[in-house]
């Protein structure tokens, strides 16, 4: 289930996503990136994660999560019960002050990053009986949180705009063109305030247009679907594809029991 945030919060949180899913225990998932950080929720079993090694550790109850530039493996428990808090791409650098390249692909319990406020926060969510309680409790923090944005914030924020705008293939020279900066100053403040490079995130934008596409268009082919997307060709799409998923576009179309677009199991 999807829920908008509140019209006023709307500069922050892209949406909330309740995930609740019985699940055997031990199933491993794939979790790849959309472009937008956040917070997760536990309220069920919790998760583990998988590391570059294959060793496990398990995740925490309350986390706030960076941008993602690859794919993650993830173990869940047999009762599957996530509150997702999608933000916007620059929100946890301006709730937090936290250079964004500093999370990048991690997990960071929401005590360790706020303190008392995330402790706070992270008990109101978890023992609240109802995701409109949740929701408000979250609301309320965010709103005490956040900050007055600066020029270095917004020229992202535009940035970031105009790359969804056009589906991730808005080009380098057209984003320093609009903004006024060098390539060089726009890269710095991605990695400050987003947490990747501005091309990588056009990849990931794309990629998420192209799965858009492919839900409002179903019986398009690989190489219409991959046109439309602004890739090369159906070679280059297959790459992309397998590079940031970790699964090629045709394993990733016959999983039926996707959790999101972006999160599902890996086995029956």
């Amino acid at each position: 289930m999807q829920l908008p945030p509140s019209p006023d919060l709307s500069g922050l949180v892209k949406h909330y996503l309740i995930i609740e899913n019985q699940a055997e225990g031990g199933l491993l998932h794939r979790f790849f990136a959309d472009g937008h950080p956040g917070f997760v929720f536990s309220y069920a079993d919790p998760f583990r994660e998988y590391d570059n090694r294959m060793q496990s550790s398990s995740l925490p109850s309350s986390f706030v999560y960076g941008q993602v530039n690859r794919y993650h493996t993830l173990i869940s428990g047999q009762r599957i019960g996530l509150l997702i808090v999608v933000m916007q791409p620059w929100s946890i650098y301006t709730i937090s002050g936290i250079p964004g390249n500093e999370l990048t692909n991690l997990q960071i319990n929401c005590v360790d990053v706020f303190g008392s406020d995330g402790n706070q926060l992270q008990e109101q969510v978890l023992t609240s009986t109802n995701h409109i309680s949740r929701i408000s409790h979250i609301e309320a923090f965010l709103r005490k949180r956040r900050t007055n944005l600066s020029p270095e914030l917004t020229s992202v924020e535009v940035a970031v705009q105009l790359i969804e705008q056009t589906n991730g293939n808005a080009t380098i020279q057209t984003l320093t063109n609009t903004l006024n900066l060098t390539e060089r100053s726009l890269e710095r403040r991605f990695d400050k305030v987003v947490g990747i490079a501005p091309k990588q995130f056009s990849r990931i934008i794309r990629l998420q247009s192209c799965l858009k596409t492919h839900r409002q268009q179903p019986n398009l082919s690989l190489t219409e679907l991959a046109y439309a997307a602004g890739y090369y060709d159906q070679a280059h799409f297959i790459h992309e594809f397998t590079r940031l998923v970790g699964l090629t576009p045709s394993q990733y179309e016959i999983n039926n029991r996707r959790l999101a677009v972006n999160l599902m199991p890996l086995t029956a």
